[in-house]
């Protein structure tokens, strides 16, 4: 009796899943609610709202169930967009809607993890959270680069060494989300462990962003490279550097813009004790845009513009709503997305089609998929973070430890923002299917692993190295 308990949240969920897929692939009177009739072409707006209402619905039932399992809720909303990749058809195959979509979702994540970092904690510690976001980020991009394509060879999987390169700039970005619930019931000796890792992701979520960018909007020119050397040549020059220097200090400039807008608001609100949340939905869509228009990284913007503010007791209701929103629903939406653009090895033509069937499957890309996740986890990760953190870890006051390096080494979740760059460089149609499909299959690979393996491994490994309890 003990075991059929334990298991049904498990039994149910994949039954709902199977019931989903099969009801929607089926039922042609459900297909057409969706889809429009037979042959129809072009946009079909209602379906596109029901696909809309779906994925609300989908996210609001895994935030009130997933927490009854031991998988994170990420993990079952990838496996319930791939079971109604069919119904939203409507919705991922209107990519100049998705793209939108997507974008605005990874600046409403990005504000909310400048938020949730202490300002203080992040001054303090700058030195070595800067040395793993940024150059560590660097770092993971060249070394996931030469793997890649060292696995391709292996595999014997023709792909262009420009995707693998994109594919390792991708995965580049660390989210947490999965694993913060877990540092939240650890008591660490040295508590700014947490401040590290959570400020870490947050900073290392933006180089990524900024690097992939590159690499996308220099993809046309550089897609017949030879070597991974060439493809990452053009990162380490001067031109290049000034590039990435002049994007920052727009995008720096642009996001404390955004947090004056809110630090008069709060002001407002301790005067006249009436506070709205919708400034908290404007400052960082209007970072975006700004920071994207004058040349900057308007992801930058709307981070920083939320790591700069902060709440006090009058404003600390309206920052509550945004975190649970974006925790609870945004996020769960990216991933519910990422499933249904998973490459299956099924078309779908009906509202504008899906992804179009590649020999490039998560089925058979299984191999290279899961022997990249394990390399990036535990051989890369570990690599990056013993080096990028070594000049602390030698201080006169051993601020770091080789342990908690080594706890570090494994807070690797790659989630919301990888999956976003992921559905980004999908969208905007830089690579041809077959190489669109490989990145994705792949990429979800690595995003799946990390998703179901870090989380239950971060409490044990923080107790047997004695850094926290």
């Amino acid at each position: 009796m003990w075991f059929l308990k334990q298991i049904a949240p498990y039994t149910a969920f994949l039954g709902v899943a199977v019931v989903l897929a099969w009801a929607t692939h089926e039922l042609s009177w459900l297909q057409r609610l969706f889809l429009g009739t037979s042959g129809h072409e072009g946009f079909y707006i209602e379906g596109f709202y029901l696909a809309l209402a779906l994925l609300f619905a989908v996210g609001y039932g895994l935030n009130r169930f997933a927490p009854r399992t031991a998988v994170p809720s990420f993990v079952w909303a990838i496996l319930f967009g791939m079971a109604l990749q069919l119904p939203l058809t409507a919705l991922t195959g209107n990519t100049g809607a998705l793209l939108i979509v997507i974008e605005l979702l990874a600046a409403f994540v990005l504000f909310a993890g400048g938020v949730e970092v202490p300002v203080k904690n992040f001054k303090k510690y700058f030195g070595p959270i800067s040395a793993l976001s940024l150059a560590g980020t660097v770092v993971t991009v060249f070394l996931f680069s030469y793997a890649l394509a060292g696995l391709a060879g292996a595999f014997a999987i023709d792909v262009p060494v420009y995707a693998l390169i994109i594919l390792a700039a991708i995965l580049a970005s660390i989210d947490p989300t999965a694993i913060i619930p877990t540092l939240d019931n650890l008591h660490f000796r040295k508590p700014f462990l947490k401040d590290i890792a959570i400020s870490e992701s947050a900073v290392n979520d933006v180089a990524g962003s900024i690097i992939t960018r590159f690499l996308v909007v220099s993809a046309t020119a550089s897609m017949a490279v030879a070597t991974v050397h060439d493809g990452l040549a053009p990162l380490l020059t001067r031109t290049q550097f000034e590039a990435f220097a002049l994007e920052i200090m727009w995008g720096v400039l642009v996001g404390l813009l955004g947090a004056w807008v809110l630090r008069t608001w709060g002001e407002s609100v301790r005067a006249t004790h009436w506070s709205d949340p919708a400034l908290f939905f404007a400052v960082p869509i209007f970072c975006f845009a700004l920071g994207s228009l004058i040349g900057g990284s308007g992801f930058l913007a709307a981070f920083v513009a939320g790591l700069l503010f902060e709440a006090k007791s009058e404003t600390k209701v309206v920052r509550h709503f945004f975190e649970t929103l974006v925790d609870s629903f945004m996020k769960p939406v990216i991933f519910i997305l990422l499933g249904a653009l998973a490459p299956l090895g099924i078309t779908y033509t009906a509202g504008g089609g899906a992804m179009a069937a590649s020999e490039h499957t998560l089925a058979s890309t299984m191999g290279i998929g899961v022997v990249s996740a394990i390399v990036f986890m535990f051989v890369i990760r570990p690599v990056v973070v013993f080096i990028t953190l070594l000049p602390w870890m030698q201080a006169k006051n051993d601020l770091i430890s080789w342990r908690e390096a080594m706890f570090l080494s494994f807070i690797r979740e790659t989630g919301a923002i990888p999956a976003v760059l992921i559905l980004t460089v999908v969208a905007k149609e830089i690579l041809t299917i077959g190489d669109a499909a490989f990145v994705f299959a792949v990429g979800m690979w690595v995003i799946l692993l990390t998703l179901v393996i870090e989380p239950p491994l971060t409490p044990l490994l923080a107790r047997r190295l004695g850094i926290a309890k």
